[in-house]
């Protein structure tokens, strides 16, 4: 794991990639907020459960998936690197 905050003097290249991945991440989000809208309902049940448990709990199981999918297709995981932070430039500048 690279170092985070490099020693005075040296050069921190800093990756600022184009990420179109990362949208693939408000599909979760939405999967949640649709749900009053498109599941609201008991019937049909699903295994026994209303559909709105069932689609929720759907979302649970997509959602882990959709993030480990995003990290694997982000050029930032790939290289490594460390993900550039605003914090991280005040700090910079502070010293």
């Amino acid at each position: 794991m690279p170092d985070p905050h490099p020693p005075e003097g040296e050069d921190f290249p800093r990756i600022r990639a184009k990420r179109p991945a990362l949208w693939l991440l408000l599909i979760p989000a939405l999967l949640y907020c649709a749900a009053p809208v498109v599941a609201n309902s008991i019937e049909p049940r699903v295994f026994g459960i209303p559909f709105l448990l069932a689609w929720i709990i759907g979302a649970t199981i997509v959602s882990p998936i959709i993030i480990w999918v995003v990290s694997r297709l982000d050029p930032v995981f790939k290289e490594g690197a460390v993900e550039p932070l605003p914090v991280d430039d005040e700090a910079e500048g502070a010293r």
